[in-house]
């Protein structure tokens, strides 16, 4: 992936997902899978397209309706799409309580997308 190319947010509802990433920590592999109907299309087509490569910057994003709260900084060790929908394995680089916490505002209903500056 180019430098300057946005990192990729990967939002999660469930609670206990956060709870698992932050207890397992830094330096551990962790995967989530995504619909494809849920991921930014053009993120989906950079995907497919090998455009996104490994050792891209990612952020494991909690989503509520109210806000979006940064809960890791880990980087693609691995892509596999399965048609109808996709799954990316990665390594944790980054969990509280080391990691800054940061508020996003929702901005759109993908769960997979690029962050928006």
């Amino acid at each position: 992936m180019e430098r300057g190319q946005s990192i990729i947010q990967l939002l999660v509802d469930k609670k206990w997902t956060t709870e698992t990433i932050t207890s397992l920590g830094g330096g551990h592999l962790y995967h989530l899978s995504y619909p494809v109907a849920m991921i930014e299309p053009k993120l989906l087509a950079d995907l497919r397209n090998n455009v996104v490569t490994a050792g891209t910057e990612m952020e494991v994003v909690f989503r509520t309706s109210q806000e979006r709260i940064r809960v890791a900084l880990t980087e693609l060790e691995k892509f596999t799409d399965f048609g109808s929908f996709v799954r990316l394995e990665f390594r944790l680089l980054q969990t509280p309580p080391s990691l800054k916490e940061l508020k996003y505002q929702p901005e759109n209903g993908y769960l997979l997308q690029y962050k928006k500056s």
